[in-house]
């Protein structure tokens, strides 16, 4: 019976693992930057630009209790994840797809570190075509120069 208990436990901690690898993008462009990539940059004061100025972002806009839209993307040594997820248009995305919708809008955003709050959430709600009658909407970010900053708007 111990036997059965702990293959029991291993089975379920292998689906749980497969699991946490769904929003790995597996088709990463050559010249995405990557944490280590971006740290060394920074270092050598490089003046060639990294397709995003952010290592991570995570996006979310309340419009309701019951409607968000949802942005994550992280790019890190291990690999680039991202995540979509929008109630209003019932879209799931995670991985590839997810990556493949949100490279073009993540190429638009210019902000930086230095961004005034309002200025940021203005580009945001521009490029993500994010709708008049959010709630509230909260933006994290980590800058390629691993600066780390939350804007952040409620109505």
């Amino acid at each position: 019976m111990g036997s059965f208990k702990f293959l029991l436990a291993a089975l379920l901690l292998a689906g749980v693992l497969y699991g946490c690898n769904k929003d790995e993008v597996k088709n990463v462009p050559a010249n995405a930057p990557t944490e280590q990539n971006a740290t060394q940059q920074v270092n050598e004061n490089a003046t060639e630009l990294t397709e995003f100025n952010f290592l991570e972002i995570s996006l979310d806009v309340d419009y309701s209790p019951t409607e968000s839209y949802e942005v994550e993307f992280e790019n890190k040594k291990s690999g680039i994840e991202a995540k979509l997820k929008d109630d209003r248009n019932d879209e799931r995305l995670q991985g590839d797809e997810a990556y493949t919708k949100l490279e073009p809008l993540f190429k638009q955003l210019t902000f930086d570190s230095t961004t005034p709050n309002d200025k940021v959430i203005e580009q945001v709600i521009s490029v993500f075509h994010i709708a008049d009658d959010f709630q509230s909407i909260e933006v994290e970010v980590e800058f390629s120069d691993g600066t780390e900053k939350e804007f952040k708007q409620i109505k």
